[in-house]
C-alpha cells in the first residue's frame, strides 16, 4: 500500500466519522396527544415543540382530528412506533384500546411518559405495561380548588362533566363535589362530552327546571364557554362559571367578565416540564416517582388586574 493511497483511505475514513448524521445519535420522542382544535392541546404541543427544539429533540407530534378517536389514536401510535423513539409521551383516549401498543412499545424498551393524568400508576400495573412517570396536574386538586373558589356561595350548582370513563375528568368532578361548602347543592350533574355545544344544551335544559342556579362547574374550559353562552343567551347574569384549563379562550373570557373563573393547568408548562424530564430520564436512567405534578392556579379577573402571579408567564 502506497502512502499516498493510506493518506487517501485515512482521510476518506475520517471523513465518514465526520460526515456521520447527527440524527443517529439526536434524541426522537413521539408524542400522542388530543385535538389541537382545541386551545388546551394547541397550547400543549406549543410547549412540546419549543421544548424539544430548546433541547435539540427531534418531536414526532401526532394530535387526533376527534377528540375521542381512540382507534385514531391506536394507529398514530403504531405509525410512530416505526420511527424507533426513544420514549412516547402519551394522552391516552382510552388507555384499554391504547394498550396492545403501549405493550409493543414497553417490548421494544422504549420509554412511556402519560402526560395529562390519564392515567395512573395502578391501571398501568393492571395492563401489564410500565409507565415511567406521569407529567400532569393532579386532577383533584383542580376540582378541589374549583370547590373552595365557591366557598362564599350558596345555592344550587350544576356540574357538568367531560366524556364519560376519562380519568381525569372523573377525579375533576369528585374533588370538586367532595369539597363543596355545605351552603352548596348540587341538583344535575350531566356529562358533555368535553362539548362545548352539549354543555351549553345542558345549560339551558336546567336553567329551565332550576332558573335560581347559583354556580355552575364544567369540568374543562370548553364547557365552561358552552354554559356562559347558554347564560347569556338566556339573559341570566347571575350565575357563576368555573371552568378548568385555563385556555386561551377561557383567558378572553374572564377578561371581558363573562365567564369567572379557570382552574389553570398551565399546559405549555406541563409539556415542557414532560420533555425536559423524557430527556433527562433518556440519558441519566434515574427513576423518578410516578407523580410529577405541575402547579396550577386559579384564573379570576383579579388575579389578570394585579398581574403579580409568577405562573402566569406560562398562561397562553
Amino acid at each position: 500500500m502506497t502512502a499516498a493511497f493510506r493518506i487517501a483511505i485515512t482521510s476518506l475514513f475520517s471523513l465518514l466519522i465526520y460526515c456521520a448524521p447527527a440524527d443517529a445519535e439526536q434524541t426522537r420522542i413521539a408524542a400522542l396527544i388530543n385535538d389541537t382544535s382545541n386551545p388546551y392541546w394547541k397550547t400543549l404541543e406549543d410547549g412540546l415543540k419549543d421544548a424539544a427544539k430548546a433541547r435539540d429533540i427531534q418531536m414526532d407530534i401526532y394530535a387526533l382530528r376527534n377528540a375521542t378517536d381512540s382507534e385514531g389514536q391506536l394507529n398514530q401510535c403504531e405509525t410512530a412506533l416505526l420511527k424507533k423513539p426513544q420514549a412516547i409521551i402519551f394522552a391516552a383516549v382510552d388507555a384499554v384500546n391504547l394498550g396492545a401498543c403501549l405493550h409493543k412499545a414497553d417490548a421494544s424498551g422504549i420509554i412511556l411518559i402519560d402526560i395529562d393524568g390519564n392515567i395512573d400508576e395502578g391501571r398501568a400495573q393492571g395492563m401489564g405495561v410500565h409507565v415511567a412517570f406521569s407529567v400532569a396536574s393532579n386532577n383533584y386538586d383542580l376540582g378541589k380548588k374549583a370547590a373552595e373558589f365557591t366557598r362564599d356561595q350558596k345555592g344550587k350548582v350544576l356540574v357538568i362533566e367531560g366524556a364519560s370513563g376519562s380519568q381525569p375528568g372523573v377525579l375533576r368532578v369528585k374533588g370538586f363535589k367532595e369539597n363543596l361548602n355545605k351552603n352548596l347543592a348540587v341538583v344535575s350533574s350531566q356529562s358533555a362530552d368535553w362539548d362545548r355545544l352539549k354543555a351549553a344544551d345542558i345549560t339551558s335544559r336546567v336553567l329551565i327546571q332550576h332558573p335560581d342556579l347559583s354556580v355552575i362547574f364544567a369540568a374543562n374550559d370548553t364547557m365552561a364557554l358552552g354554559a356562559v353562552e347558554a347564560l347569556r343567551a338566556a339573559n341570566v347574569g347571575t350565575v357563576k362559571v368555573i371552568g378548568i384549563d385555563g385556555s386561551s379562550d377561557a383567558v378572553k373570557s374572564i377578561k371581558a367578565g363573562r365567564l369567572t373563573a379557570s382552574v389553570a393547568q398551565l399546559p405549555y408548562l406541563m409539556a415542557k416540564e414532560a420533555v425536559e424530564k423524557a430527556d433527562h430520564y433518556i440519558h441519566e436512567h434515574k427513576p423518578l416517582s410516578f407523580h410529577q405534578y405541575v402547579p396550577v392556579l386559579i384564573l379570576d379577573k383579579a388575579v389578570f388586574d394585579q398581574n403579580t402571579e409568577p405562573l402566569l408567564q406560562y398562561v397562553r
